[in-house]
């Protein structure tokens, strides 16, 4: 459940990274309304999270420098695969919805993410058997550089992404007939997820489920 958790960290650090970005590009260079959106969604999860951390009583175990130092090598292969998702999402984007763009891998489109898949899934598995399946020293240093070369592989997707959501910045807007119904909408989303989280956590019953080990 560690390797798994570290993983899940790894991926949504990623994806909240790629939010933040898309927001300041729409607010910037696209259609600003959109850009509120964006931030107006995020707020829902990071109030959320907020609000449950300060909540909770319970005290995760403490684990040594070695389990923490695997936890945060595995954490980076999620980051990347946060990165080779916001690739493939802003591909299906720039392709298939507005045929504005075009695969430059030999394989095409979209048979291309067999390429990306062949690397991550081989490391990924490669890198669980080195952090959390071998006990020595030696490997916790020996996935240090498969960790750097998995990272640098991603970033190479994150830049990808990045091309691929100039085009939807180029293209995409949101119509002047929904902008106040929407906004309400996420306005009274925003308000009402943190609310209800809060109102359970304060229950008796969730209370006890916190304080469990």
């Amino acid at each position: 459940m560690g390797s798994l958790k570290s993983l899940a960290q790894g991926f949504l650090v990623a994806t909240g990274l790629i939010w933040i970005f898309n927001i300041a590009s729409l607010i910037l260079g696209g259609d600003a309304w959109l850009g509120l959106m964006y931030l107006l969604i995020l707020l829902i999860p990071l109030s959320s999270l907020t609000i449950l951390k300060l909540k909770s009583t319970r005290h995760a175990p403490s684990h040594d420098d070695s389990r923490k130092w695997r936890n945060l090598f595995f954490s980076f292969q999620g980051v990347a695969l946060g990165f080779w998702m916001f690739d493939i999402i802003t591909t299906v984007y720039a392709i298939n919805i507005t045929g504005l763009a075009i695969e430059l891998n030999p394989m095409g489109w979209p048979w291309g993410i067999l390429g990306a898949l062949a690397f991550y899934a081989p490391t990924l598995a490669f890198s669980y058997i080195l952090l959390f399946k071998m006990k020595e020293k030696v490997s916790l240093y020996a996935s240090l550089p498969l960790t750097l070369i998995t990272l640098g592989m991603g970033s190479m997707n994150l830049v990808a992404g990045a091309q691929n959501f100039q085009v939807f910045i180029d293209t995409a807007f949101l119509a002047s007939s929904v902008r106040f119904g929407l906004l309400a909408l996420i306005v009274t989303a925003n308000l009402a997820v943190p609310l209800s989280l809060k109102r359970m956590a304060a229950s008796p019953k969730l209370s006890l489920n916190l304080k469990k080990p």
